[in-house]
């Protein structure tokens, strides 16, 4: 199975990022032209894999909704400006103790 991998928004930016992907035969890109906060709806409808966004559109309540609804879902934020990508991921763990949230710091590094 393609990875589902859908890019939310309109920058020239986000357009170069598309072109790209899209000579990876091995994935299934898509594009929406709208943040993904304003695409939530269609994101829940696509179940994509993976969301590409440029950073500058983050919205924390929107992507935290889209994480809770899609568990899996990777977000991809990218930033022009420094050249740096942020992986937001619905990970989670039962953390009872320090010891328990100590763990998972060591197995994050």
């Amino acid at each position: 199975m393609q990875p589902k991998v859908v890019l939310c928004g309109s920058s020239l930016f986000l357009a170069g990022v598309e072109a790209s992907l899209r000579d990876q035969s091995e994935l299934d890109v898509e594009r929406l032209e709208s943040t993904p906060a304003q695409a939530q709806t269609q994101l829940n409808e696509r179940r994509p894999d993976v969301v590409i966004f440029d950073l500058a559109a983050f919205d924390a309540e929107a992507m935290l909704a889209l994480l809770t609804a899609q568990p899996g879902l990777r977000l991809i934020g990218l930033d022009l400006n420094s050249n740096i990508l942020v992986v937001f991921s619905s990970q989670q763990r039962l953390a009872q103790t320090t010891s328990d949230l100590t763990q998972l710091i060591y197995q994050a590094v």
